[in-house]
């Protein structure tokens, strides 16, 4: 592998409110990975969400690569979103995605949190059942 293609691997793919939306009607699998911490999470979160603290993305990264499904990584403003992205590509993960502005953009797209610390499974959510 080339290094220009090693590095391009490691970018994420970034999408907005719209695109999320399109991703999740065509790949309904599509696990939405909350990166923040659970205070943070509690506070507001995207429907769905599965919250694995950022911390804790390199313990959980092969086997969300082995599950091979589309997981776009979100945070507060995107920054920590794009490190778990990249954990997660060099893991192996193929179709990682980053959510653009991540819970601030949302919000201002008009789109609604959902409250409570209340977390799919990450086990559940990888195979389809969240």
């Amino acid at each position: 592998m080339s290094f220009l293609s090693a590095i391009r691997q490691l970018l994420p793919t970034t999408f907005d409110a719209d695109a999320l939306d399109a991703l999740r009607t065509e790949r309904p699998r599509t696990v939405l990975l909350d990166v923040r911490e659970p205070d943070e999470f509690a506070d507001g979160h995207l429907a769905g969400s599965v919250l694995v603290p950022l911390a804790k993305v390199a313990h959980h990264a092969g086997m969300i690569a082995e599950a091979a499904v589309p997981v776009v990584v979100i945070c507060r403003a995107g920054a920590r979103a794009a490190s778990a992205a990249g954990t997660l590509r060099a893991a192996g993960a193929a179709e990682v995605y980053v959510l653009s502005g991540g819970v601030l953009a949302w919000q201002g797209a008009g789109r609604s949190l959902e409250r409570g610390s209340r977390s799919p499974s990450l086990v559940n959510a990888l195979k389809g059942r969240a």
